[in-house]
């Protein structure tokens, strides 16, 4: 028979138990449901104050952003299938809860969840817990220099499990979306994103997070976190709905042949001379530049919050 006596086993037990507690990732202080007067807390840094870069405002099937306009990747030609954009909800929410299709973001009405900020046809990036779609719609490099001020985050938190640092993920692995701890905080692009202590999630030591393990993935704020990646659904780039198709030109009859056989200056200008009412310049000229010039980029400060 063992000679320990039996309270110290008992005692042993839920001392066990602590030690195992305290090397999980999820022991953080909890989601947050009072405010962060008590920076104890490790709260991620607010919003407040950030001059975003928006973009143009365009048709929201386009744009990405369900109020048509974005704060984040403002360069829709160059970045087509993924959007930062900015919203805000009440209390605490999850970055995976399923849309309710209500038209809303900072320029619109309050968000019922995260994911209404993305436009129809698109939706928050890592909502199915893959990195791959993030990977294949943007870069390491856009999510760091090319998304502009604030921060913007993806429906995946960076940590795979409750293990401090885990192997580098596969294309089979699935991220989850914790609600508080170490390996809790999301994904995230922008100039105030920071590196953690695992830095693998996406891009192999260059993934960056919303630094603050009392907001993970499954409880965000929209003071704090209420910039979201929006990911194109389909293949390919987006359309604009707007944009009328121009139908071809088609020769009909006799007329578009006797019209095209007529010589120059029949209509009794000299050959060469563009006709009466054209826009064409004449010869050794050239059109004045400027011609479908892009609309300027402006920028916004966030400055309270619901």
């Amino acid at each position: 028979m063992s000679s320990v006596p039996t309270w110290t086993r008992l005692l042993a037990v839920p001392f066990g138990l602590a030690l195992l507690w305290q090397t999980a990732c999820v022991c953080g202080p909890g989601p947050n449901v009072g405010g962060y007067e008590d920076e104890s807390k490790d709260p991620p840094k607010s919003l407040e104050g950030i001059k975003f870069v928006e973009s143009e405002k365009g048709a929201p099937e386009l744009i990405g952003c369900a109020d048509g306009q974005r704060e984040g990747f403002g360069d829709i030609t160059k970045h087509k299938r993924v959007a930062g954009c900015l919203a805000r909800w009440q209390g605490v929410k999850s970055l995976r809860d399923k849309p309710t299709g209500a038209a809303c973001g900072d320029d619109g009405e309050v968000c019922p969840v995260p994911a209404d900020a993305c436009a129809p046809g698109w939706h928050i990036c890592g909502m199915d817990g893959k990195n791959t779609d993030l990977k294949n719609n943007t870069s390491a490099r856009a999510c760091e220099k090319e998304a502009g001020p604030g921060k913007f985050v993806a429906a995946m938190s960076h940590g795979q499990t409750d293990e401090l640092c885990p192997p580098p993920p596969t294309a089979a692995t699935d991220f989850p979306c914790f609600e508080s701890g170490i390996c809790s905080e999301p994904v995230c692009c922008g100039d105030d994103c920071q590196f953690g202590k695992c830095r693998d999630a996406v891009w192999r030591g260059k993934t960056k997070i919303s630094l603050g393990k009392a907001e993970g993935c499954g409880a965000v704020t929209s003071e704090r976190n209420g910039g979201v990646i929006c990911c194109f659904d389909g293949p390919g780039d987006p359309v604009d709905p707007n944009a009328a198709a121009t139908p071809p030109v088609e020769p009909t009859g006799g007329e578009a042949v006797a019209d095209s056989a007529a010589p120059a200056g029949a209509s009794g200008a000299p050959a060469g001379a563009p006709a009466e009412g054209s826009s064409v310049p004449p010869e050794g000229l050239t059109a004045p530049v400027g011609a479908g010039k892009a609309a300027a980029k402006t920028t916004k400060t966030t400055t309270k919050t619901p």
